[in-house]
């Protein structure tokens, strides 16, 4: 069995979630509990973002980075496809 990890959302990411309706909310709410145990499920991104990966839960998009050594996820965005920043 793959070890465990925390999943950290800060709060401007948990304002943005509630903003998201109900039926793309939860399905976005299960992805992320999938990350405590398979946190390489997005993929890798590329250029300035290196070392953050990404998945798509269409229409919306999560951004998370994971620390390793603490096993912590950091969800670091989650926006409908075309509003993702990406800073």
């Amino acid at each position: 069995m793959k070890a465990k990890f925390n999943i950290f959302v800060p709060k401007k990411v948990k304002k943005s979630l509630l903003r998201i309706p109900m039926p793309w909310r939860e399905r976005i709410s299960n992805v992320v509990e999938l990350l405590q145990y398979d946190q390489f499920l997005g993929e890798k991104m590329v250029g300035k973002l290196e070392g953050k990966r990404k998945i798509r839960v269409w229409p919306y998009r999560i951004v998370y980075m994971t620390d390793k050594k603490a096993k912590v996820i950091v969800i670091l965005e989650i926006s409908h496809r075309g509003n993702v920043s990406y800073d």
